[in-house]
């Protein structure tokens, strides 16, 4: 079965449906996260877990400034996903620490 091409607009012509996706990982306690790295080929970085992994690498096998634009947005954006769950873990254990949840020594 096919999905349909094309939907109506608001004059009624017939006006096509673009598809997109969205791939979520949901990182548990298993995890694995590598770039491999080869003399004279472009490096691949991989998020593995136990449901499904993904690879990301330069397409057409040539790195270009393009790939490098990407990979500092890329540690960039990980850079601010490790800021934000240091603090919502630091918020987390200050709340546990005022509800008496830790103990002085």
């Amino acid at each position: 079965m096919t999905a349909p091409t094309s939907t109506t607009g608001m004059d009624g012509e017939r006006v096509p449906v673009r598809s997109g996706w969205h791939v979520g990982v949901h990182v548990g306690s298993e995890w694995s996260v590598r770039c491999h790295t080869y003399p004279d080929e472009r490096p691949i970085l991989s998020l593995d877990t136990p449901g499904g992994g993904l690879s990301v690498s330069a397409m057409g096998g040539t790195v270009t400034a393009d790939h490098v634009d990407f990979a500092y947005a890329l540690v960039k954006a990980a850079n601010d996903y490790l800021i934000e769950c240091e603090r919502l873990l630091l918020d987390r254990t200050a709340d546990d620490t005022d509800n008496g949840a830790a103990v002085a020594a």
